[in-house]
């Protein structure tokens, strides 16, 4: 069974929560604050699940091989942390529409530039489904942010 639907589902609704949850303590801490400690539950519960699953290893020698892959982190910092400060001006709902629509529309241009080793072209399809996206996400933002 292939498994990558029920997994981008899963994800999509574990970026509602973490949104919700970020959203919340970004009101009360400093975004970046609030964001840092996410990570650190994430940190934790990660290494927790290494080492009771020994078979999985920490793997340093990919560090080395591709360092880079620690940008993902960085990336994943200060897209929490972008979240927090969102959710505060526009609403969850809102807040995912605009980042739903963005990563549709940054996905596209890396799968079709070739900068990812698999290229994937556009067709007038995909390209329509996004643009109801697009649009879907403009409706929703346009009804107005949070209340003051």
């Amino acid at each position: 069974m292939n498994l990558a639907l029920p997994a981008a589902i899963f994800a999509g609704c574990l970026i509602a929560v973490q949104s919700a949850i970020i959203g919340a303590a970004g009101e009360r801490l400093n975004p970046l604050v609030a964001s840092t400690w996410v990570h650190v539950g994430g940190l934790v519960v990660g290494v927790v699940i290494l080492v009771v699953s020994p078979r999985l290893g920490f793997q340093f020698a990919v560090v080395r091989e591709i360092p880079w892959v620690l940008l993902g982190g960085v990336a994943g910092l200060l897209l929490v942390t972008g979240i927090a400060v969102a959710v505060a001006g526009l609403g969850l709902a809102s807040t995912l529409a605009v980042v739903t629509g963005v990563q549709l529309a940054v996905g596209f241009a890396l799968e079709s530039s070739g900068v990812l080793a698999r290229t994937i072209p556009l067709d007038p399809v995909r390209i329509v489904g996004a643009l109801l996206l697009v649009a879907g996400a403009y409706l929703v933002v346009s009804r107005g942010g949070v209340a003051s």
